[in-house]
């Protein structure tokens, strides 16, 4: 009886592994979907958005240059021995204590050019940051219709193998019945087996891929999923065109802003070299001793205002540090002004290489199109003379290894079309999908 439990048992168990097994729910990855995940789980990201808020903080509060700085002080002094009574002080104090306070206030004309320098460093930290945010979203998307090329060119190998397993079977049961000569048999039977081996290694490589593309977005290893889309959703239309200006794109924004920053150093060293600084102090205090009975008893030790004013005379000499520093400073300046002309001239001739590419691409795709009917009929036409007897198997599996290659260049041109759009799109600053859209 407790045999017969135990088992009765142990079926359950498999009963309900089964059940969770089968209810067990694939959860569909779209690419939108799939840029967010990896937006919100990608740990330099999540650095940089510290960085870019330590950057905020630092610009929000860069006036504070303007706060006199305080301070208050107190002490006490209690002697060790009691004072003996004197003609000029005939009652000594016990003790003697004093409170002091103090403001004062330093303008110099660096403080302009600190203000404006956390201002811009906070402007090219949000613009490093978006550029992050791009490059993530740019290499899931990638990656995303990377798996999909994969998994499209797994699937033709697979149709193209099970039609080499179907013509196998047929040809076995015609070998059975005397219609087959052993040769045929055995090509059919090695055109169907041989290319199980690269079939089983695209399996193995796609499920790695896989497994980093869940790591990438933080989805746990164990939890399947399956990518909604195909890579003809992201193709743009045949004509297209662009009416950003050199000026617009990102890597000319990011040369500007860090001239901008080298303008702004360059005024700070001709500001520490020749500006003036102008100081301002005040200062009071009070003194008592235990025979003080309030605050108006107490004497005055301090209450005075003091008032100064220093102009450097380093910049007015050549060989100093602070001239050699205002030299520096436009030498640096000079450099990327010319690194901005060189940069306009490169992305003007990347953008004009980058279309041409992408039309070439189009174009190829609509002759590859063409290849693949034209495959696929003579592959039909074949087939059928194979039926009858016309053909030989060789010339069939020839014409479906042309059939399969002509499927997978397409794809690959398909693949191949889609990052180059991506690239574009990121060079151009604008949202990945957009090109071609009505503005």
């Amino acid at each position: 009886m407790k045999r017969f439990i135990t088992i009765m048992f142990a079926a359950a168990c498999v009963f309900i592994l089964n059940a969770q097994e089968n209810t067990k729910q694939v959860r569909v990855i779209t690419i939108d979907e799939a840029v967010i995940l990896a937006a919100d789980n990608n740990i330099s990201l999540k650095r940089q958005k510290i960085n870019l808020d330590t950057l905020e903080r630092r610009n929000n509060n860069s006036w504070n240059g303007l706060i006199p700085s305080a301070s208050l002080s107190a002490g006490l002094d209690l002697p060790l021995e009691k004072a003996e009574p004197s003609i000029m002080n005939p009652n000594p104090a016990d003790y003697t204590y004093n409170i002091s306070a103090s403001v004062s206030l330093r303008i110099t004309p660096s403080l302009y050019t600190s203000i404006k320098d956390a201002k811009l460093k906070f402007e090219s930290g949000k613009t490093s940051y978006e550029d992050a945010v791009r490059q993530i979203e740019l290499s899931i998307r990638k990656l995303f219709y990377s798996l999909l090329y994969a998994k499209e060119s797994m699937n033709l190998q697979k149709r193209n193998m099970e039609t080499a397993r179907l013509r196998y079977e047929n040809n076995r049961d015609k070998y059975n019945r005397g219609q087959l000569s052993e040769l045929d048999l055995l090509q059919s039977q090695y055109s169907y087996e041989s290319q199980r081996p690269s079939i089983e290694s695209a399996e193995i490589s796609y499920q790695n891929n896989i497994a980093s593309f869940k790591q990438i977005m933080g989805i746990p290893q164990n939890e399947e999923i399956e990518l909604s889309g195909s890579l003809t959703d992201a193709i743009p239309p045949t004509s297209f065109s662009i009416d950003n200006s050199v000026e617009e794109l990102p890597s000319i924004k990011k040369i500007k802003v860090s001239i901008e920053q080298q303008k702004n150093s360059l005024l700070a060293s001709r500001f520490s070299a020749y500006g003036p600084t102008l100081s301002a102090s005040y200062s009071y205090g009070k003194r008592g001793n235990n025979f003080t009975k309030d605050f108006d008893s107490l004497s005055t030790t301090g209450n005075s205002i003091s008032l100064g004013l220093s102009i450097p005379l380093d910049g007015y000499i050549p060989w100093s540090n602070g001239s050699q520093s205002i030299e520096n400073q436009k030498a640096a300046l000079k450099d990327l002004e010319l690194q901005l002309e060189n940069e306009k001239t490169t992305a003007e001739l990347n953008l004009q290489n980058s279309i041409k590419n992408i039309k070439q691409k189009q174009s190829q795709m609509e002759l590859l199109n063409r290849n693949v009917e034209i495959a696929q009929k003579a592959y039909d036409m074949t087939l059928t003379a194979y039926s009858h007897g016309s053909r030989d198997l060789l010339t069939l599996q020839n014409s479906a290894d042309s059939l399969l290659k002509a499927k997978t260049d397409r794809e690959s041109q398909l693949y191949n079309l889609i990052c180059a759009v991506l690239d574009l799109e990121n060079t151009l600053g604008i949202p990945f999908g957009s090109l071609g859209e009505n503005k």
